[in-house]
């Protein structure tokens, strides 16, 4: 499955970019992956303070000269090469100093194997991040350059199929997918072209299940690939492949007897909106018919499948809310979630994400379709949706800390928040992140602040880690505001009119 996807995705990057040529030449950066990047995992055992040199990369010790040689210029530091950069940033901003970051020399040392793809995927990251804020053509055609290789290398370790490199895998393909919305600022391009990789992540895990030793033989892992597959499917419209639904069932019978096994149940219901949500949106309904009717009313019932799954979602992923003195920016009114776990933050986060479009879409029947509306939703089930609306979007707001950490909090602070876990996985949830804030930050009628503070976030994402992903969505959500001004503006003309 993923030989098959991966394989378009290289023909057409060789097709733009070319796969023999390299812009070392022309960047100065001659030093190879292997050679130019064996950083010892030992240095970065502990968290790295994030740099704001130029090169994020620290200085080297200067040469000394042969004995007898007088040296008339001697460097006070050796600049690190394209290579470096790119392997220090991606270090600094997407491995280092987040909640899932690793923490120990082990965990550390995992990433920095002697796999060609594992190191030129990273550099590809960094490189793409630092050139899109430094707007540097150069290092940006290398990160292409370093993407394309990382490509051919991944096919080459899953073609291997060694079963000692299953980690490796699978930490090549995902980063492979990070890269993409590092590079790409269209964001329903940026998506799709993710999940081919997200979709070869599962092709590999999936073909390895059961896997003993591994939180229920495996099925965790692999049910936090799916999840991160629904929002480039609804952002695609693009139906949700049969694959999906077959490893959701593998996943439901390895995981049968387990209170986690409602997160399957959650992720049938998610799957569930992308397919009505692609009945709306290439379906011309027409007010109190009864296809118009249907519509709502299975709506109706979704949301009342969401609102039944709270319950065990909380039992099996339970956290609470603190609260406390922090920087407004980084820690929505002060508030932060305490969960057990990193996939317990994400998981609910992505409920939130789900059940507001639920909601929002009640509220577009509401307004576009009352006489169908109507008959199913009372004035007190249109309340209960913009509460609900409301409380999930702060939730998602108030959840971030557990996500990311903003870069003016100190160490010390982010220990805090962190809900511990895998450790292992750096940046990786961000993208998720940023469609979450999004979401909530556009929500209906819900207080401008929850706005400003998502659109905040996303901005100093993008400015922090140069992903163009990041500055896409921002550029949406002021689309979005933009709208809701000119419709204010209109709504006052409106009343003085009259």
């Amino acid at each position: 499955m993923f030989r098959d996807e991966s394989s378009k995705v290289i023909q057409k990057a060789h097709a733009q970019w070319g796969s023999s040529g390299s812009p070392t030449e022309a960047s100065g950066s001659s030093a190879s992956a292997s050679s130019s990047t064996s950083i010892s995992a030992s240095a970065w055992a502990h968290e790295s303070p994030r740099s704001t040199s130029a090169s994020e990369s620290p200085p080297a010790r200067t040469p000394l000269s042969p004995r007898g040689l007088v040296s008339t210029r001697v460097p006070k530091q050796v600049d690190p090469n394209m290579d470096q950069q790119g392997m220090q940033f991606y270090i600094n901003r997407y491995l280092m100093n987040h909640p899932d970051s690793p923490k120990t020399r082990d965990e550390v040392a995992a990433y920095f194997s002697n796999s060609d793809a594992s190191q030129n995927v990273m550099i590809a990251v960094g490189l793409a991040g630092l050139s899109n804020l430094q707007g540097n053509k150069n290092m940006n055609l290398l990160a292409r350059s370093k993407y394309v290789a990382a490509l051919k290398q991944t096919g080459q370790l899953i073609t291997s199929n060694d079963p000692a490199g299953l980690e490796e895998r699978l930490r090549s393909v995902v980063t492979l997918a990070l890269f993409e919305v590092v590079q790409n600022k269209g964001p329903r391009m940026t998506v799709g072209s993710a999940s081919t990789h997200v979709n070869g992540a599962v092709a590999v895990l999936r073909s390895v299940l059961p896997i003993p030793d591994s939180p229920n033989q495996g099925a965790h892992g692999v049910i936090q690939l799916l999840f991160s597959m629904f929002i480039p499917y609804q952002m695609t419209d693009t139906p949700l492949p049969p694959g999906f639904f077959e490893t959701l069932k593998v996943c439901k019978e390895l995981m049968d007897g387990v209170p986690e096994a409602c997160s399957v149940d959650l992720g049938l219901a998610m799957a569930r909106l992308l397919q009505l949500s692609g009945i709306v949106e290439h379906t011309a309904f027409t007010d109190g018919r009864p296809t118009t009717d249907d519509i709502v009313q299975q709506y109706l019932i979704l949301d009342n499948a969401f609102d039944g799954l709270e319950r065990p979602l909380l039992e099996a992923f339970p956290y609470t809310q603190q609260q406390g003195e922090y920087p407004a920016p980084a820690v929505f009114r002060g508030k932060w979630h305490k969960y057990h776990g990193v996939w317990a933050a994400r998981i609910w986060n992505h409920y939130r994400w789900a059940r507001i479009l639920v909601n929002q879409r009640l509220i577009e029947f509401i307004n576009e379709y009352p006489i169908s509306s109507t008959k199913f939703i009372l004035t007190a089930r249109r309340t209960r949706c913009y509460i609900t609306i409301e409380r999930l979007a702060e939730d998602t707001l108030i959840s971030v800390p557990s996500h990311w950490h903003h870069p003016i909090l100190d160490p010390e602070t982010t220990g805090i928040f962190e809900p511990g876990g895998l450790r292992n996985s750096g940046a990786l949830g961000v993208p998720s992140l940023l469609w979450h804030l999004t979401t909530a930050g556009c929500a209906p009628n819900v207080p401008p602040e929850y706005w400003e503070w998502a659109y905040n976030v996303l901005q100093t994402i993008w400015k922090d880690m140069g992903m163009q992903h990041a500055l896409a969505l921002s550029e949406m959500m002021e689309e979005h505001r933009s709208k809701l001004d000119k419709e204010a503006i209109k709504q006052e003309l409106k009343v003085e009119d009259e």
